[in-house]
């Protein structure tokens, strides 16, 4: 967004914060500190002005060799602030193309393409505790949910992101704060440039020098951190926590094949449904170098209210290119009185619950597996599915279904299994004591979890089975026609699997009884193959096995030397996904992914047995 001439030489000569096409009055401020309405050190601020004719950040040392340089991670650029006491900075992101999407990440996320965009400004950090109290106490938003770790209501938390807010919350707050929600493709081009760099500071994948993410839950801390914490993971425009804190809901609906269809000039899609999209990661667990590209793309349901969730505006002024009606927006919001964010979310999620429950536990029967040749592995999918390949497999019989806690139990009882970890304090958080399905009777029909590859391979062998080989289990999920998942090509949802979408487990934050997707079984009958669970298969991990296991019915019986090199092994082999898991990929049927064999409890590993046919 170009300003005229006449409004800069007004800028430079201010006596009082000037109001700029619609947006609140603002100030200047120059690298966290805050200048006068004529401030004393504006001189290099007027030279880039002048230089540039515009307020553009991008411009600096228009000195005495009259040179334009790109400024690394918004080192030196001025930015601007609203007037509120608690409002954060803004930035100005030119007017431009862009690379937007990617050809290597999700299929959503394709195909990559050059967009060109207006300019506009973003807020430099996520909304803050402080600035929504602001607009709380002016009556026009409502107070976000509380519990667990909301930082609502918490007065050590005044300076970190409003969490536990919905699409809603943030559309009211941003429209309050004269602007609205950055649409996907500003926030994408706000976090990685015109260079098209996968992460904000560059290609370094993320990490906690960098943000706060997901590993150890929030860097250690186990929660959010105050905004900006890590300056060095700024983009190049100096946008803090584009990567980690909080995801951030963007203004888009959404939808898998949008960048098919969408148009080349300020994209949106605006398209009335309660299903948005979520950008940047989160404090939260997580796949820090997958869900922190920035090209990555979350759907979520708009009503939804989470510790891992919050939001930044966009400001454009009188000449904004999105037509959005914030009024017509908020005419789909449900109020509500209920102040815990679980109980919220169970509020708005029962719904779906009742519309995708099992009416009766189905029968724990085996699938048989005919002998013959199928393509194992995947172009598309990380380096260790490949290469793709046809392999022979000799006829099998595999579990319908990931194996019951009422199944397990039996194995307990008779003295051959122990106790799977039932839940508790070793785990970070306490909504995540219960996850564990043992001993809640309840879940006697959910997969048993919280069991290591060694329990699980003595279940199979008491009941006279044995753990799938990769091979196996790939066969049995998709099939001999190729296909990526198994119920075909289409993307993971919550009517095929039981995944993260709307939350963890589709909501439920928790597994699902066995067979409550009958939509999502492979082409031999085979269920739950993607979602609900991890599965622990018979294979040692390797990274190249592909690469030289034999054709026929390959199975890595050998524990290789650790170390980051083709050929290293972590463990056993997971496969399949679990509902706690977002990236669509995780559920392929070719994805691998190598995990300790006998690991401390985890909610999201379970398993399945197969058998050998006897001619």
């Amino acid at each position: 967004m170009s300003l005229p001439i006449g409004l800069i030489l007004r800028l430079l000569v201010a006596k009082k914060p000037l109001k700029i096409q619609g947006l609140r009055t603002i100030a200047f401020y120059k690298k966290g500190r805050v200048m006068s309405s004529q401030p004393p050190y504006l001189s290099r601020v007027k030279t880039d002005l002048l230089c540039s004719m515009s307020i553009c950040f991008l411009v600096i040392g228009c000195g005495s060799k009259g040179a334009s340089v790109q400024t690394p991670m918004g080192e030196g650029r001025p930015s601007f602030k609203t007037a509120s006491e608690h409002s954060e900075y803004i930035r100005h992101i030119p007017g431009s193309r862009f690379v937007m999407g990617s050809d290597t990440g999700e299929e959503d996320e394709g195909p990559q393409r050059s967009v060109l965009l207006s300019g506009y400004f973003l807020h430099e950090t996520e909304v803050t505790v402080a600035s929504y109290a602001a607009c709380v106490e002016d009556g026009d938003c409502e107070p976000p949910a509380v519990g667990g770790e909301c930082n609502w209501g918490r007065s050590d938390r005044v300076d970190h992101p409003v969490n536990c807010v919905s699409w809603y919350d943030a559309v009211r707050y941003c429209d309050w704060a004269g602007g609205r929600l950055p649409t996907e493709a500003e926030w994408e081009k706000g976090g990685r440039g015109e260079i098209g760099w996968p992460y904000p500071w560059g290609d370094y994948p993320a990490d906690c020098s960098h943000a706060v993410l997901g590993n150890g839950l929030g860097c250690g801390e186990l929660s959010t951190w105050p905004t900006g914490s890590f300056p060095q993971g700024r983009s190049i425009y100096g946008l803090h926590d584009m990567v980690g804190n909080v995801w951030e809901w963007t203004l888009d609906t959404y939808k898998a094949e949008a960048y098919d269809s969408l148009p080349e000039k300020d994209p949106v899609n605006l398209v009335v449904s309660d299903r948005k999209v979520l950008r940047g990661n989160s404090w939260y667990y997580s796949d820090p170098p997958l869900d922190s590209r920035m090209s990555n793309r979350y759907p979520f349901p708009a009503q939804r209210y989470y510790p891992y969730i919050g939001f930044r505006c966009a400001f454009q002024g009188a000449d904004d290119p999105i037509a959005f009606d914030p009024a017509g927006a908020l005419s789909s919001d449900i109020p509500t009185t209920v102040t815990h964010w679980h109980v919220r979310n169970d509020k708005f999620a029962m719904s779906e619950y009742a519309s995708r429950q099992v009416s009766a536990s189905p029968e724990a029967t085996m699938v048989s597996i005919p002998a013959g040749v199928f393509t194992m592995g995947s172009d598309r999918g990380q380096h260790d599915e490949r290469p793709v390949r046809t392999v022979y497999v000799d006829a099998f019989e595999i579990d319908r279904f990931e194996v019951r806690v009422s199944e397990y139990a039996e194995c307990v009882d008779s003295g051959r299994c122990v106790e799977p970890y039932s839940g508790g304090p070793v785990f970070p958080k306490e909504w995540e004591w219960r996850n564990c399905n043992w001993s809640i009777p309840e879940r006697s029909d959910h997969p048993i979890n919280c069991v290591n590859w060694s329990e699980a391979n003595v279940f199979c062998s008491w009941v006279e089975k044995r753990l799938p080989t990769e091979a196996e289990w790939e066969k049995a999920a998709r099939g001999d026609d190729g296909r990526r998942y198994p119920w075909g090509e289409e993307q993971p949802d919550c009517d095929r699997a039981v995944i993260d979408s709307g939350g963890d487990g589709c909501g439920r934050e928790t597994t699902w009884p066995v067979g409550s997707r009958p939509l999502g079984a492979s082409p031999y009958g085979v269920e739950d193959l993607a979602g609900n669970v991890w599965e622990w298969v018979d294979d040692w991990y390797a990274y190249d096995y592909y690469s030289r296991a034999p054709d026929k019915n390959p199975r890595n019986e050998v524990a290789e030397a650790s170390g980051r090199q083709p050929g290293w092994a972590t463990g056993k082999v997971l496969r399949g996904g679990s509902w706690a898991d977002q990236a669509t990929s995780l559920h392929s049927a070719s994805h691998r992914l190598g995990y300790p064999q006998n690991v401390d409890p985890d909610y999201t590993v379970g398993f399945r047995c197969a058998r050998d046919v006897i001619p």
